[in-house]
């Protein structure tokens, strides 16, 4: 008997000490403690499930609770990164972790002027058309946020900011009132449904040709995720290789030879479709001849372009086709060393249709070579969501 009341006692023991350790255990840190997803970290694969995210996003939005907010917050506008610490209000830093991210600010993010009522964003957190939010991904303490975004005026208690992000990427539209409390969407809602765009910029190849030979650097500044290259491309040297008037290339790490420089990558940028060409599905073969040799191609070049797309754009009764090289240009800026003396950047965007549609046609620019040339190619298939 006795045997046993010890052991029971030292059972007893035990669970004490074991309750104690647990009770002044240090609270978690937030890098350590991030949820595994939640309804608003599904993949999004297609339109359909986009929409259905939204509605997700949606609903965590109205779940958010006001007045719950971080309060001691810093943003770092280089690495678009929201940091918070431990010592941050507790009911807070939890919102935060199940994808309701509040934030206060101690003054209005977006001005306006109450006599000309002329609006003035004081903070990238009200242009998120521009580079940071909206540039490149949103962090929350060094991991891409994906849920909703809530930001408060402190002193009047007031919402002054909605957004929603998937994966550090923004989602649908985002709601931002001045401090005349006027909700304000003019700019913002030319492009009012920017959805993640899962289709790629589809091969953009690069051909080189120097007068003579000599060797060339090619850089490409996209303002993405590049996923596929060839021959592999070096983010901080770019590519190095030595190049033939023919075009034929040497790369000069492995000596191996290429016709051309190859990338893809996906990015969340919007081409505007506003102008361009509607043409059958059956036409499209000469349609496309007619205009990369307007734009500059040559015949191997435009072999190249419409061998690798006829296949994908004849099988549709239509295609709104839209050559978007100047957009295309701020999205993936070229840094070619030396500089050629003619740089031709052909980009199309298309969407297929079933019926044709009334368009305004697009002017192309007639495009001569003269020296030292260099061309590229590319395209992809337009957002679900587009005006």
């Amino acid at each position: 008997m006795n045997v046993f009341i010890n052991n029971q006692k030292q059972l007893l023991g035990l669970l004490l000490l074991i309750t104690l350790v647990c009770r002044c255990a240090p609270e978690p840190d937030y890098r350590t403690t991030r949820k595994g997803p939640s309804d608003s970290d599904l993949m999004l694969q297609d339109a359909a499930t986009i929409k259905e995210n939204l509605a997700l996003l949606d609903k965590t939005l109205k779940g958010y609770q006001e007045g719950v907010y971080l309060k001691n917050w810093t943003y770092d506008p280089v690495t678009n990164n929201i940091t918070f610490g431990k010592n941050e209000d507790k009911e807070a830093r939890n919102e935060a972790i199940n994808h309701k991210l509040g934030l206060g600010f101690t003054d209005y993010i977006a001005k306006e002027n109450k006599k000309t009522l002329k609006y003035q964003a004081v903070s990238p957190f009200a242009n998120m058309e521009d580079v940071g939010l909206y540039g490149q991904p949103l962090l929350l303490n060094g991991v891409p946020f994906s849920g909703v975004l809530v930001g408060t005026h402190i002193a009047s208690e007031k919402r002054i900011l909605e957004a929603r992000f998937y994966e550090g990427k923004r989602l649908g539209t985002f709601n931002v009132w001045t401090n005349l409390e006027r909700l304000y969407t003019k700019s913002f809602q030319e492009k009012n449904v920017i959805a993640i765009d899962r289709e790629t910029l589809r091969k953009p190849i690069i051909y080189l040709y120097p007068e003579t030979a000599q060797d060339i650097n090619v850089k490409v500044h996209f303002k993405g995720e590049l996923t596929h290259t060839y021959p592999k491309y070096n983010a901080s040297t770019g590519w190095n290789v030595s190049a033939n008037p023919d075009g034929m290339l040497t790369e000069k790490t492995s000596g191996k030879a290429f016709s051309y420089l190859f990338w893809e990558g996906q990015s969340s940028f919007q081409y505007t479709l506003d102008k361009g060409f509607v043409v059958a599905g059956e036409q499209v073969a000469d349609f496309l001849d007619e205009k990369l040799a307007l734009m500059g191609l040559n015949r191997r070049e435009a072999t190249d372009f419409v061998s690798y797309w006829l296949p994908e754009l004849e099988k549709n009764d239509f295609n709104l086709i839209h050559f978007s090289t100047e957009e295309y240009v701020q999205n993936a800026a070229l840094e070619i060393t030396p500089a050629p003396e003619t740089l031709i950047r052909v980009f199309m965007v298309y969407k297929p249709l079933k019926t044709a549609v009334d368009i305004p046609t697009q002017e192309l620019k007639k495009m001569s070579r003269k020296g030292y040339t260099v061309v590229e190619w590319g395209g992809k298939k337009a957002s679900e969501y587009l005006n």
